[in-house]
């Protein structure tokens, strides 16, 4: 394991919240503008995305995280760092706070974040089922 560089370690020590490697597709919308990003790292006040031409600092947006059920953030610009992405804080919404509280508590248990938005069994049309098992 390499060691932490002094940008990385000042970072980690003055985080009020532990951030999780987490990688997942985005969808940001902002007035007039949809892009396409990449989250890279969350925690309950805030995360890091990868986007090329970011919102400027304090634009105010709406990102949803490409989960099962894609799960709605609020956030404000805090810090662009060009060519990479930018730094955010976060607001959840009240109807995804329960979501979002699962979704860390699966990040610090070290499971993949699948594990807490389960996908419904979808049922095979009979006639499918019935080709695919030899009977006619």
């Amino acid at each position: 394991m390499e060691p932490m560089s002094r940008d990385e370690l000042s970072g980690l020590l003055r985080r009020e919240a532990v951030r999780f490697h987490f990688h997942v597709d985005a969808k940001i919308v902002w007035p007039a503008r949809t892009r396409w990003a990449r989250v890279t790292n969350i925690s309950r006040t805030g995360m890091f995305i990868e986007i090329v031409n970011p919102p400027e600092l304090n634009v105010k947006f709406s990102v949803y995280l490409a989960l099962d059920t894609p799960l709605r953030l609020d956030c404000i610009v805090r810090r662009v760092i060009p060519k990479r992405g930018i730094g955010v804080t976060l607001c959840v919404p009240p109807e995804e706070k329960d979501r979002f509280a699962s979704l860390l508590q699966v990040l610090a248990h070290g499971s993949k974040p699948a594990a807490a938005y389960p996908v419904a069994p979808v049922e095979q049309p009979r006639a499918m089922s019935a080709a695919g098992s030899g009977r006619s």
